[in-house]
């Protein structure tokens, strides 16, 4: 009994940084997928042909679709076509949960993973997957293939419940200048990272925002920086700005141009945050000056971020600068309230 309480607990406590985004649906891909018990590496290239695999349910669990007691290596695949995706959004790839461990090919590269494969197993049962999709990977108009490696090593595996298929984050919708993309990453904290002019030719890639877990920290807990540079526009102005840096897993410290911005700071009660453990669920919006930026030159955000265990890094958009009447429009969408435990279980936010 006290386990089953336990997952009721860490799957409300997982929808309480879900539930409250904004995600639109662009193209729901549950059904029917293609499906192989074992393991092979070239199931993952789109030329492979998966005709002879048996057709399963996706979500539910393998178990109770003719794989009873059935744990070790599985694969997924299956195809879409994607329509209509608005300009200048982030596409997500939510996968439900997945139990245990799983990495995802998209059109044959491979575009996350969450938890570990064997010799040494981790579970990530508990974690709902949304995968952000790079720029370039997904073709609209076009046939895509999505290809799962799952790895279960007892009880239910598989894509065991929803969300599944391709949403967008509305809230990018209020940003004058969108800042979601590729950024650069390195673990290991030295405070002259946040200079403007330092070198980060060698640093890690990593789309913003996504779970560093599912990139290239894969599950490295401590101390990060991203670092990104970008043009702002010549006739780009306002004396008072917002910076929107989404959600970061757990805590923060922000720099505009070398300069000192803040940390963990929340719109919602309008103050900085800290101490409670609840740094993660936090919307981070930042004030800023507009004689900060540097219309028509090259601009530098510098965010250092401390992960404690588990998901970390800038893991939820949106990410960018806002003016202050599309500040008010964010902060109106994402009242005090949003968290409520009853919003928890009755929230609605994945079939708008």
């Amino acid at each position: 009994m006290k386990s089953k309480l336990l997952l009721v607990l860490i799957l409300l406590t997982a929808a309480a940084g879900t539930k409250a985004e904004d995600l639109r649906k662009l193209l729901s891909l549950s059904g029917t997928w293609m499906f192989s018990i074992g393991d092979d590496m070239q199931w993952a290239s789109p030329a492979y042909d998966d005709s002879k695999w048996d057709r399963i349910n996706v979500p539910d669990k393998w178990e109770d679709q003719g794989y009873e007691d059935y744990n070790g290596y599985a694969w997924y695949r299956k195809e879409f076509r994607p329509a209509d995706i608005p300009k200048n959004v982030q596409v997500i790839l939510m996968l439900g949960r997945i139990d245990d461990a799983d990495a995802v090919y998209l059109n044959g590269k491979l575009l996350a993973r969450s938890g570990d494969f064997p010799p040494y197993p981790e579970t990530a049962y508990d974690r709902t997957r949304r995968y952000v999709i790079p720029d370039g990977l997904l073709k609209v108009d076009a046939e895509n293939i999505i290809a799962v490696r799952v790895y279960d090593s007892q009880q239910d595996g598989g894509i065991v419940d929803g969300p599944v298929g391709l949403f967008y984050d509305a809230d990018v919708e209020l940003m004058n200048l969108n800042l979601t993309g590729k950024w650069k990453i390195h673990e290991g904290d030295n405070k002259e990272w946040k200079e403007p002019g330092f070198n980060d030719n060698d640093w890690k890639r990593i789309q913003v925002p996504s779970e560093w877990e599912s990139g290239p920290l894969h599950n490295y807990d401590g101390y990060a920086w991203y670092r990104v540079n970008f043009r702002v526009p010549a006739n780009f102005t306002g004396s008072t700005l917002y910076l929107s840096l989404g959600k970061i897993d757990d805590v923060d410290d922000v720099y505009l141009n070398g300069r000192y911005v803040g940390s963990v700071y929340d719109i919602r009660t309008n103050h900085r945050h800290w101490g409670d453990g609840w740094e993660w669920n936090i919307r981070r919006v930042y004030k800023i000056s507009g004689s900060w930026l540097k219309p028509g030159e090259i601009n530098n955000i510098a965010v250092r971020v401390y992960d404690g265990q588990g998901v970390g890094g800038i893991y939820q958009g949106p990410v960018g600068i806002m003016s202050p009447e599309n500040y008010r429009r964010y902060k109106d969408k994402h009242p005090s309230y949003e968290n409520s435990f009853w919003e928890f279980i009755f929230g609605d936010y994945y079939e708008r």
